[in-house]
């Protein structure tokens, strides 16, 4: 079954956390102004290797920063052969 990263939830975490994005944004060696991009939706997804980074460092497994929204087969868009 498909699905399309919804919603960062990278916020939610860290706000239930009580953790400031400054601190862990230095303690993941990443800038803080990435991370709000993440949190509010500026950058659609992250890449893999910084989910994983987040994940580890938070003790989430990786599908647990986005919320994920089912793709039904009539919406998926599919490349033409030629």
């Amino acid at each position: 079954m498909p699905y399309k990263a919804g919603r960062c939830r990278l916020g939610v975490i860290l706000k239930a956390r009580r953790i400031k994005v400054v601190e862990f944004a230095e303690q993941i060696n990443m800038s803080p102004s990435q991370l709000t991009d993440y949190i509010h939706g500026r950058k659609a997804t992250m890449s893999l290797n910084t989910a994983m980074t987040i994940a580890s460092a938070l003790s989430v497994h990786i599908e647990q920063l986005y919320e994920w929204d089912y793709v039904s087969p009539s919406q998926r868009k599919r490349k033409k052969q030629e």
